[in-house]
């Protein structure tokens, strides 16, 4: 397993991390950095849709499964059998966007041990034949901040500040939309206030939540891992909007 890891993510973003800090005019580890994670997101695109696809077909046919759980509220395993049949029947896979996560785990690791080996030349893998290893590497970030320092609490902020916007994105995205009908028969309605569902105020709790923990653990890694998870979360959401439009047009959605 460990091999697995090391040839298959580990040394391929470190040599292109070097590759980068070789290529670019001006040699820069944590441009390096941002680099090498925007080539990293490029190619989790086809994961990244699948899971967008996979959440706009669970949003459709949420009606569905909440008439479900309230008819078989009392018999947990005919719930089961008809939440089944109801994905089946829908072409639903709900178990789609976990992929994109277990995905995203050990980059994420790769990433981190990258980051902090990268100044430990005792630590260096092998590098492919074509890329050059550097005398040094200049932890300097642009003259702004030293990427291989930790505590950086102006890259936290931004981490927690971009994770916020992302969150909130993603629950717009993921939540049904009202009908007209649905809109009319509430305004007729004179009975007490909606409770919101256990989702629901769960969702809001990590819009707020979710930005606040992701700044902490920013602020105790080292200032590259910041610049890597910035560049992931803005690519990120410009593909919210590029491809949920793709998705939209394909599943026939206005």
């Amino acid at each position: 397993m460990g091999w697995i890891f090391n040839e298959l993510l580990y040394r391929p973003l470190f040599n292109s991390m070097v590759f980068f800090y070789n290529t670019v005019p001006v040699a820069n580890i944590g441009l390096a950095v941002i680099l090498t994670t925007l080539v990293v997101r490029i190619l989790m695109i086809p994961l990244y849709r699948a899971s967008i696809k996979s959440q706009r077909e669970m949003t459709i046919i949420q009606p569905i499964v909440k008439e479900l759980q309230t008819k078989y509220k009392d018999d947990r395993q005919k719930l089961s059998e008809e939440m089944l049949k109801a994905y089946k029947e829908h072409n639903v896979n709900p178990f789609a966007g976990i992929l994109l996560l277990i995905v995203q785990i050990p980059v994420l690791i790769a990433i981190y041990q990258v980051s902090l080996n990268i100044f430990k030349p005792e630590t260096y893998p092998e590098l492919y034949s074509f890329i050059t290893l550097p005398e040094s590497f200049d932890p300097n970030f642009f003259g702004l901040l030293n990427v291989s320092d930790s505590r950086n609490i102006i890259l936290a902020i931004l981490v927690g500040a971009s994770q916020y916007y992302q969150i909130k994105l993603i629950m717009k995205r993921t939540q049904p939309a009202k009908s007209k009908e649905t809109k009319k028969s509430k305004k007729k309605e004179n009975s007490k206030p909606e409770v919101p569902d256990f989702a629901t105020t769960l969702n809001k709790q990590m819009l707020f939540l979710m930005p606040i923990l992701v700044t902490g653990f920013a602020y105790s890694l080292p200032a590259s891992m910041s610049l890597y998870w910035i560049t992931t979360t803005v690519f990120t959401i410009g593909q919210e909007f590029f491809l949920i439009k793709q998705v939209d047009k394909a599943e026939g959605i206005k």
